[in-house]
């Protein structure tokens, strides 16, 4: 589903939603409102409505994305990334790096990584980790704002992250294929992409709610309401911040997104169909160990792992939404010779 605006006469209509005030149900296409709801424009002429773009994570999205993404994934991809480099040198592109919580990780570590977004806010935020956190090693890491799917660098890279359902974004396969296009671009022969599913819950309409203190003195409370059509393969929510200190509330931040239903057998044919040998698919949720740790004065960092965003994965409960990782490595390209005895062959 996709909202759409006339550039002349500001009409603005949501697939999603339908128009009540015309009569048009949700769920009806764009294409199916020519010369029945807007008498200026007719919702016709060449170039005239175009496709609004998603919305950048920004204001109290980005502020409050940490909060609740919290540590998902991030020890996962540090420990895989690590194992990796010891067989061979490795360099990391991560494509919608918000915050940095990955990244950054990644990068005290000590590896190279590179991470790209198009939230100036969400790179404000990842800069000031970037400074606090990485100090002399400030170098290993790079952030830069650009559209992914419009992604020009002049370096390739070993590795390419796709966390969070950044993948789910292109929300079409013609947008889907463009963005592996875009990774393969920028990956060297041999090199490997992750690519994390997210999947909501399997009711057709759900809500989930999570509360957290954020220091000094506020209490934000975080809503997604979503619902999900499986005959087009997508599903969209609608996130509300509800902040309130000593008691009161603040004014509250609401945005709606829409991402792609992808299943991970799904994605894996797309993967190999665009150049890609799939090497591992695996559910990735980890919340905490089952057993109580030994009583210690240090810190264990990954002793706990619960989050995601944009709900926190409850392991074993029935229904609950869930987060897959697919690895997969771009094939390299036949020599010409043996393109050549292929076709001959044929």
């Amino acid at each position: 589903m996709s909202v759409y605006s006339c550039q002349v006469c500001k009409f603005r209509y949501d697939e999603w939603l339908g128009d009540t005030k015309n009569g048009v149900p949700p769920g009806v296409p764009f294409s199916h409102l020519a010369g029945s709801v807007c008498t200026t424009c007719g919702m016709q002429g060449e170039g005239r409505h175009v496709r609004l773009p998603e919305a950048k994570f920004a204001g109290l999205e980005a502020t409050y994305y940490d909060q609740f993404a919290g540590k998902a994934g991030i020890a996962f991809y540090r420990n895989w990334l690590l194992q990796e480099a010891e067989q061979a040198p490795v360099s990391v592109l991560e494509l919608g790096v918000g915050t940095g919580r990955i990244a950054i990780e990644l990068a005290r570590c000590g590896l190279s990584v590179c991470g790209v977004d198009n939230s100036p806010d969400m790179l404000e935020i990842a800069t000031k980790k970037k400074r606090r956190m990485l100090k002399d090693n400030e170098e290993l890491l790079e952030l830069i704002e650009q559209n992914v799917q419009e992604l020009q660098l002049a370096s390739r890279f070993t590795h390419v992250l796709l966390p969070e359902g950044i993948f789910q974004q292109a929300t079409c396969r013609e947008e889907q294929r463009q963005l592996l296009s875009v990774v393969a671009r920028h990956l060297t022969e041999g090199g490997t992409v992750a690519i994390d599913l997210l999947l909501p819950p399997v009711n057709r309409k759900w809500s989930l709610m999570q509360r957290k203190f954020v220091f000094p003195d506020r209490m934000v409370y975080q809503k997604v309401e979503g619902e999900t059509l499986i005959a087009e393969q997508k599903f969209r929510y609608t996130l509300t911040y509800e902040t309130f200190v000593e008691q009161m509330e603040q004014p509250r931040y609401r945005v709606e997104r829409e991402l792609a239903l992808l299943l991970p057998g799904e994605l894996e044919l797309l993967l190999e169909s665009s150049g890609y040998n799939v090497v591992q698919s695996r559910e990735n949720v980890v919340c905490h160990r089952s057993q109580p740790p030994e009583q210690t004065e240090e810190y264990e960092p990954d002793r706990w792992q619960h989050g995601g965003y944009p709900f926190a994965e409850l392991p074993g409960a029935p229904g609950a939404a869930t987060r897959w990782t697919i690895i997969a490595k771009k094939i390299p390209p036949l020599p010409c010779n043996k393109i050549y005895a292929a076709a001959s062959n044929q």
